[in-house]
């Protein structure tokens, strides 16, 4: 899944950078991958960076150890994340150790390198470019660690993509920077967690965001899937839908993260993986999506916008979600959504939708597929 052509870039912008540095480094796999890496070049496209930032980055995938470097990576905490090392304070005291569940690193702290990529954003539009958020990830990494451990247990094949394409994931307090990921933090996961974070809410999220970076991949050379410059083709103007946004390459993610859901969802219902609020809230989730299939892809001029690839990739995709949403379809009738904004929050859906009339339906065998 890993995309040589990323790896191979970086080494060339690192040889280029700094020969030294990379004769230091270790040309294990997850020395490429390291998001903050790809961070470092994509910021220093905005401005000059010192060279010294490189190596505090790195300096945990040295084959042989160096006295620690930290001046350039404390964040507004006053604490310094190393990759690969851990966490140090103004004393250069190791204040909090890497932490790793099923092979996803929780950051305790963020790196200064990436605040700039944590935005308020609502329908398009950037609502505050600096917003207040603190790390949250000792109230919810056991809720977490449940949501990878029922992915890889149920859903091997898509738990083996997951771990390819994501390292890391931050987690925190503002529920209006919505959930994201960026090829230029890429392996990064970033997610808000309000005290009603669910299993359930991982796992969609999980599965979603973590789809973005395995898409990323995929699709890193764009000539492969598009004809046309589809990152800077905006929605709107090929469909005549004013109110879409997006640009073509960001559409095209939607539908690809559409049908991961659905893929996932279909499996662990069909296993009886879930049972209760939990298997409620995923029933929800499912009828979610039925919104969120053929937003406007579906009216595009397929042979002008694609590839051939590109084509053959979307109609397939395009096939699976028309196949699982019929399998479900009684769902779309089941459940009253009329109070979702942008994401599904279970505390609004069971104002809607009754969970004790729902587990009476499933004694019943109302909800088996």
């Amino acid at each position: 899944m890993i995309n040589t052509q990323i790896i191979e870039n970086l080494q060339i912008l690192l040889h280029k950078e700094d020969t030294t540095l990379l004769e230091k480094l270790s040309f294990k796999e997850n020395t490429f991958s390291e998001p903050l890496l790809i961070a470092y070049f994509n910021n220093k496209k905005l401005g000059t960076l010192s060279s010294e930032i490189l190596t505090e980055i790195m300096q945990g995938f040295f084959i042989e150890k160096e006295p620690l470097k930290i001046k350039n990576s404390y964040n507004q905490n006053k604490i310094a994340y190393i990759p690969n090392i851990g966490y140090y304070n103004h004393n250069r005291e190791l204040v909090e150790p890497i932490l790793e569940i099923e092979d996803l690193e929780v950051i305790k702290e963020l790196h200064p390198l990436l605040n700039r990529y944590l935005i308020e954003f609502y329908k398009g539009h950037i609502t505050n470019p600096n917003p207040e958020y603190r790390s949250v990830w000792e109230n919810h990494i056991a809720t977490l660690k449940n949501a990878l451990t029922l992915i890889k247990e149920n859903i091997p094949d898509f738990f083996k993509e997951f771990h390819s394409a994501n390292k890391k994931i931050f987690i925190h307090n503002n529920p209006r920077i919505l959930n994201f990921t960026s090829i230029e933090t890429l392996g990064m996961l970033y997610f808000y967690a309000t005290p009603y974070a669910t299993l359930m809410y991982f796992v969609e999220e999980l599965i979603h965001q973590g789809s973005h970076n395995i898409l990323y991949h995929i699709t890193f050379d764009k000539k492969d899937f598009f004809k046309i410059d589809a990152p800077n083709t905006i929605m709107r103007d090929l469909t005549k839908q004013k109110w879409d946004y997006r640009d073509i390459y960001g559409a095209f993610h939607g539908v690809y993260t559409v049908y991961k859901r659905l893929e996932c969802y279909d499996i662990l219902l069909q296993k009886n993986a879930l049972e209760g609020k939990d298997k409620h809230e995923l029933l929800g989730r499912l009828a979610d999506q039925f919104s969120r299939f053929h937003t406007g892809l579906e009216l595009l001029n397929l042979d002008e916008v694609y590839t051939e690839k590109g084509k053959a990739f979307y109609v397939d995709l395009d096939k699976k979600c028309e196949s699982i949403i019929n399998k479900y379809v009684l769902l779309k009738r089941e459940f009253d959504l009329s109070n979702r904004d942008l994401d599904f929050r279970y505390e609004d859906f069971c104002l809607l939708n009754s969970f004790e009339d729902f587990l009476i339906k499933d004694k019943q065998g109302f909800y088996n597929f």
